[in-house]
Order: structure tokens, then sequence, then C-alpha cells
């Protein structure tokens, strides 16, 4: 009687672990697919943010050149030492501005891990070359 007692407690508790056992598996998969998922997640909102970022990027670029045009405009009524002046500020600027559409370009075709290791560097790019613009614009009272 005492055996079959200790049979059946030993029996229950090898179920009990093998039950837990199996919910730990389950929780274990569980976790693992939500870490997977959440993995996923950040690489698409980083693509996202990536996508974004160029976006932005042209958009302000089109935006710029299209400035530096009617700037070049503008500059005809001014004179001549004026208008030297401000055509070599220009042609900086420009210089600079085409340095980031390069540099632009190199980002369009990186992957996840160039974006992460420049995209705070290419930000400072853009927020500088647009400041440089608006001094431009301010220093020649063109703007």
């Amino acid at each position: 009687m005492l055996t079959n007692r200790l049979i059946l407690l030993i029996t229950a508790a090898m179920l009990m672990f093998t039950a837990c056992s199996e919910k730990t598996n389950k929780n274990a998969e569980n976790v693992g697919e939500q870490v997977e998922n959440t993995v996923e997640s950040a690489k698409n909102d980083i693509q996202q943010t990536k996508e974004e970022f160029i976006a932005d990027a042209e958009e302000t670029l089109e935006n710029m050149n299209e400035d530096i045009s009617e700037a070049e405009e503008k500059l005809k009524e001014k004179s001549e030492e004026a208008r030297e002046k401000a055509e070599e500020k220009i042609e900086e600027l420009k210089g600079e501005r085409d340095t980031f559409k390069e540099d632009l370009a190199e980002l369009k075709e990186s992957g996840q891990d160039k974006w992460q290791d420049v995209k705070d560097e290419m930000q400072d790019g853009l927020d500088s070359l647009k400041d440089k613009y608006n001094q431009l614009l301010e220093d020649l009272e063109i703007g």
C-alpha cells in the first residue's frame, strides 16, 4: 500500500514536472517569437527612418537648388563687386551641396548598419548646409 502511494506520488510529481517543463518550453517559444518580432520591427523602423531622411534631404536639396537659382537672378540687380563676392560664396555652397548629394547617394545604396553609423553625421551635414545657405542669403541681403 505504501509502495502504491509512493509510486502514485512519484508519478504525479513526474507529470507535474513534465507539465511545467512543457509550459516553460511554450513560454520560451513565445518569448523567442516576441523577441524576433521586436527585432524585425526595429529593423523596419530603422529602414523607414532612413527612407524618410533621404526623402527629406532630397526635398531640401531640391528646394535649395530652386532658391539658389532665384538668388542668382536677384544678384543680377547687385553691383559687380557684390555679384562676384556672392557668386564665389554660392559656388562654395554648391560644392558642399554636391558633396552632400554624393554622401546621400552612398547612403541610399548602403545597408541598415551603415545608416546606424552615419545618421547623426548626415543630419548634421544637412543642417549645416541649410544654415550656410540661409546665412549666405542674409549676408547678401537677397533672401
